[in-house]
């Protein structure tokens, strides 16, 4: 928590988002702070959009991976802000300002937060040994680990990895990634994606994960998920148990959905060089499908994120489905030529 004679905030509301995220990553709140952080957050709006904000801030500087702890220690110089708001004055470290551009006040909440004395560990929730392994656009890799655990990462895909005699725990930072896990009883595997986690002891799993939703397929076994919030209640639904063949997904604001019988064969369809995709809103396709593109496809007009689109993408085959989604929905292709390609909505 931060010491509030020693550091003033610009936004009271962005200070208590700030510590409650901290607190929660921490995962070590009793019950009584539990349900006292979800009334907090239930109370208005601006509490709900606060806390969002410092997500947003988290899923950001997970992405770094180029900072290490004894540099943030190294470096004292310390920058003000001013806001013309309130002549108060925010304070950010040198070197994360380099690296990530974190507008508003929830974003200067996290960092002195950090700068005050937080561990580099608890702050960014991977651990100074841990292992990253990342793939470019259109690149998978196979990662085979100690203890005869196996990760297939897909396309544009980050994970972090971070064995201890305790745990196994991995981070999906971002895209998708087949887990093969070794069973290990004293050991659990866990991984971290979104606001959530996904823990198995021997299985294996999918995990998908886009901005808006993390999607948990399994191939075999049994996995727990566990969402930081249930379903918005104050009292916390059990942890769902998925089994093979049977799928889940949960959002960032903690809503996870009925456990659901799944195309297993299509969740892991990328291996094989395709992404088949059925009632899937086109935003989350074109997201996918960005992973595999050398151009960026970019939806310009909001009414086509909704569109549902069921069908095969060949992952080496992406302008021939473009010109094909052109004739079946009411969608525009503009090539520009360069390194983007515009989806519009067809006039009559």
């Amino acid at each position: 928590m931060t010491d509030k004679k020693n550091t003033e905030f610009i936004d009271d509301i962005a200070n208590e988002a700030a510590e409650w995220f901290l607190k929660l990553q921490a995962n070590d709140l009793s019950e009584t702070e539990y349900l006292k952080w979800q009334k907090w957050h239930m109370e208005n709006d601006a509490n709900k959009q606060a806390f969002s904000k410092a997500e947003d801030c988290w899923n950001a500087l997970d992405n770094i991976t180029d900072v290490t702890l004894e540099s943030l220690k190294a470096e004292q110089n310390i920058i003000p802000l001013s806001s013309a708001k309130s002549g108060r004055r925010r304070f950010m470290p040198h070197n994360i300002k380099r690296h990530i551009k974190l507008a508003g006040s929830i974003a200067a909440a996290l960092v002195i937060a950090l700068s005050i004395g937080l561990s580099y560990q608890d702050f960014i929730a991977v651990s100074p040994d841990a292992t990253t392994y990342q793939t470019a656009r259109a690149e998978h890799k196979v990662i085979n680990l100690d203890d005869g655990s196996k990760i297939s990462l897909g396309a544009r895909s980050i994970v972090n990895v971070d064995y201890s005699p305790m745990a196994r725990r991995i981070t999906l930072v971002r895209g998708e990634a087949v887990f093969d896990v070794s069973k290990d009883k004293t050991r659990p595997f866990i991984v971290k994606t979104g606001n959530g986690t996904v823990t198995a002891i021997g299985t294996k799993f999918n995990i998908r994960a886009n901005d808006k939703n993390i999607i948990v397929t399994v191939l075999e076994g049994v996995v727990e998920v566990n969402p930081y919030l249930a379903n918005d209640n104050i009292d916390r639904a059990p942890l769902p148990r998925v089994g093979a063949g049977k799928a889940v997904s949960y959002r960032s604001d903690g809503f996870i959905s009925e456990v659901v019988k799944s195309n297993v064969e299509a969740a892991v369809s990328w291996e094989r060089g395709l992404l088949i995709r059925v009632n899937t809103p086109l935003a989350n396709v074109i997201e996918d499908v960005n992973r595999y593109s050398s151009r960026e496809i970019i939806i310009g007009d909001p009414a086509l994120n909704d569109i549902r689109f069921t069908g095969t993408v060949l992952n080496d085959g992406i302008d021939n489905w473009l010109r094909g989604l052109s004739i079946a929905y009411p969608i525009k292709v503009l090539d520009s030529g360069h390194n983007a390609i515009l989806l519009l909505k067809k006039t009559e």
